[in-house]
């Protein structure tokens, strides 16, 4: 039977599933921020946990920080307590953390993409939601709350139910203009913001496979506003250029997750057909 794109990424990174029983999932990517994760921290110190797997955990500050200045004590009282914690967190369990000084420190969702941290057909998991930004690479990638973060922290596991599918095609090319913002709010417009609740939704089309990895990272990120799960765009010629591009400015050698076997198929059954 033909597989959507979530349905082969899904099934390739079941580790356990019982009968009558949630799946657990395989995490290939944990991106942590300062915000989420000091209680999840704390959760794996009371417990005398270590992280599972460091080497495949990324942490970066950018939800409180100061877009003026690298001073921590320039952000609030609060800011800066959570970035402390960060810091001491990510030294104390072997965390790489992108700080305020770091040349690559940024938004977490265009740090992962930048430094090649998202491939194609990963998991992708970070404490907020629009972590489905990264589904812009055929990733499947959600956000989750501070204890699933220590879940993932101390297992490189998350149980994780199936979602139903949506496709959502976007037919014609794009005139003068018109930018992957106008196209997501357009499909907000027909779905509402409520349209995608339960789903994993996977764009394609003739005007999707026209925009750029940015663009598809906009649409991908908003598939939260229709609220879906995640957003998914199949990866392609584009999408690899992009990974290789990004391996050969850091000159570094990337391991990737191999993307689910057998032939690309469209999701079975289209919910919305938007003509451009």
């Amino acid at each position: 039977m033909a597989k959507t794109l979530y349905e082969k990424l899904f099934d390739a990174h079941v580790v356990y599933e019982a009968e009558n029983e949630t799946p657990l999932l395989y995490i290939d990517r944990h991106l942590v921020h300062e915000v989420t994760s000091p209680q999840a921290f704390d959760g794996l110190r009371a417990h005398g946990r270590p992280v599972r797997q460091p080497g495949k955990t990324f942490a970066t500050m950018d939800h409180n920080v100061s877009t003026q200045t690298k001073d921590i004590n320039a952000c609030g009282e609060m800011a800066r307590i959570q970035m402390q914690e960060l810091i001491k967190n990510c030294k104390e369990f072997g965390v790489e953390l992108y700080d305020l000084n770091h040349p690559y420190q940024g938004i977490v969702h265009v740090m992962g993409p930048e430094q090649g941290v998202t491939l194609p057909g990963m998991t992708i998991v970070c404490g907020d939601s629009h972590t489905a930004t990264h589904g812009a690479f055929g990733a499947l990638a959600f956000g989750i709350g501070t204890s699933e973060v220590e879940h993932v922290l101390a297992t490189q596991t998350l149980k994780q139910g199936r979602a139903k599918t949506m496709k959502i095609e976007v037919q014609g090319k794009a005139a003068p203009g018109i930018t992957a913002k106008d196209i997501v709010l357009a499909i907000i417009g027909k779905t509402g913001s409520a349209g995608g609740t339960g789903h994993v939704v996977e764009f394609c089309g003739e005007a999707i496979r026209d925009l750029s990895m940015e663009g598809r990272m906009t649409l991908c990120n908003m598939a939260i506003e229709m609220g879906a799960k995640a957003g998914l765009v199949a990866p392609d010629e584009t999408t690899f250029n992009y990974v290789k591009a990004v391996c050969m400015r850091r000159k570094a050698k990337i391991s990737t997750t191999p993307l689910p076997t057998g032939k690309p198929c469209k999701p079975t059954k289209a919910q919305l057909s938007i003509p451009l």
